[in-house]
């Protein structure tokens, strides 16, 4: 009787963590969900950027919240500010008024384009992605005074603790998006 009970126990709990193995994924993408992936596709390769990368800064900077408004001032799904979005849309030679930023095609192309012109900017992808968090001002200063020198390996280097946080956070989170949603953004 109790050699039957440890086999039936033994076999319960099995069942139990195949089971659960089983449903981490969806578990993970009600989580970590991926909307507006036709957008993101598109923006992403034409702006030349990991679409996982657009994906992971959309759930970081808003949880995919279309409206959402930060303290700020930062709009929509990648909290754009204003004044930015209104300097990237000159550049891009796009008529703009701030409600475009609540619409989810433009803001993501206005994102995607920020984020390529930062990459360019400055002297790694961790330094253009801290500029976007922190704003180019202060990453050029941080550089300049060698505070930080613009690696993800001395992040605890930078002065500003929500920088530091956002970019761990947002490597994370990219990390997460390419694992859970394989190959799904990527032709």
């Amino acid at each position: 009787m109790n050699r039957t009970i440890r086999i039936l126990t033994t076999i319960l709990i099995l069942a139990v963590t195949v089971l659960t193995l089983m449903s981490v994924k969806p578990l993970l993408k009600r989580i970590y969900p991926l909307k507006y992936e036709a957008i993101i596709k598109e923006q992403a390769e034409r702006f030349d950027l990991d679409p996982y990368l657009i994906a992971a800064l959309i759930h970081v900077e808003s949880k995919w919240r279309v409206n959402a408004v930060s303290d700020k001032g930062a709009t929509g799904l990648m909290q754009l500010m204003p004044d930015t979005a209104a300097w990237i849309a000159q550049q891009l030679e796009l008529e703009y008024n701030e409600q475009d930023l609540l619409d989810p095609e433009i803001n993501i192309m206005l994102g995607c384009w920020y984020i390529n012109y930062l990459s360019k900017r400055f002297p790694s992808f961790t330094a253009a992605l801290a500029a976007y968090n922190g704003g180019q001002g202060n990453v050029q200063s941080w550089l300049a005074e060698d505070k930080w020198d613009g690696s993800f390996e001395s992040v605890s280097d930078i002065p500003f603790w929500e920088t530091r946080s956002y970019l761990r956070k947002l490597s994370y989170t990219w990390d997460l998006y390419r694992r859970i949603y394989d190959n799904r953004l990527i032709d």
